[in-house]
């Protein structure tokens, strides 16, 4: 089932292509030479929350997304893995604009929102080895679905979603890796990648989330539950990958400090 964070993930995250696609970050690390963030206005808060990465690998913007969502990108890690910490991480929504100090890859778009959080929210964490649920996926049997993308713009968001009476998503210049992450946002659960395949992928999903494949209470009653394939049959029919559940060793991230940003 998804969670309530699960959902935001994939609201914010869709169109953000910063994943580590397997490219090298040059040798000397990039810095955001500014890095302005404040909370966000609720007066003008009009749901359209994102974080964004601009063309060209050194301008991001976000718009009214709470700590715990960043923390999950620049670790790309689940709400699962994150225990501890105050409420707030949740609830409080902020604004921010950073600019790298140089063009970078998406290969270090990670560690540079790793130093924003520690600089800003003086986070602080340790990280405990604990026995959870988690996913792993590989090829299925039948073998891959997908198609080969050898073109070499690094910038292409690699998970869209296709407007549709059923959720659709169009996978374009997708590592796995990306693709892993993207999958364990949806399911609240780690997702390890044993597809060995490397490079990157095109595709098309079509699926029903958990939670519309139910039957829920509207505001004029009853909603019949949506159908069509849940995500883990999606996966294996459309793209020949599967996913099976395990449980086994996960990396937990222990918030031991945390404190709010204030506007600059």
């Amino acid at each position: 089932m998804e969670s309530a964070m699960a959902k935001r993930v994939v609201f914010a995250l869709t169109a953000l292509g910063w994943l580590a696609s397997g490219q090298s970050p040059t040798t000397t690390p990039a810095t955001f030479e500014v890095a302005a963030i404040k909370p966000s206005d609720p007066a003008t808060n009009d749901g359209n929350c994102f974080m964004k990465g601009q063309p060209g690998g050194q301008t991001f913007t976000g718009r009214c997304i709470p700590l715990r969502l960043i923390m999950m990108y620049a670790y790309k890690i689940t709400d699962s893995q994150i225990a501890a910490g105050p409420s707030w991480m949740d609830n409080e929504l902020y604004d921010f604009e950073a600019k790298a100090d140089r063009p970078i890859t998406r290969a270090e778009v990670a560690s540079l929102f790793q130093g924003l959080i520690a600089d800003r929210f003086k986070l602080q964490f340790h990280k405990e080895t604990r026995t959870l649920p988690s996913l792993v996926l590989t090829v299925d049997k039948a073998g891959s679905k997908m198609t080969v993308n050898e073109t070499t713009y690094e910038w292409e968001i690699p998970v869209t979603n296709i407007p549709g009476k059923i959720p659709k998503i169009k996978g374009t210049r997708c590592p796995m890796s990306y693709l892993a992450w993207w999958v364990g946002q949806r399911l609240d659960r780690p997702v390890v990648d044993k597809t060995e395949l490397g490079g990157f992928w095109d595709f098309t999903l079509e699926f029903v989330p958990d939670a519309l494949g139910v039957a829920r209470k509207g505001p004029n009653g009853d909603i019949p539950p949506m159908e069509g394939p849940s995500l883990t049959t999606a996966l294996r029919d459309q793209l020949g990958l599967r996913l099976e559940s395990v449980k086994g060793p996960v990396d937990v991230y222990v918030i031991d400090h945390v404190e709010k940003a204030t506007a600059n």
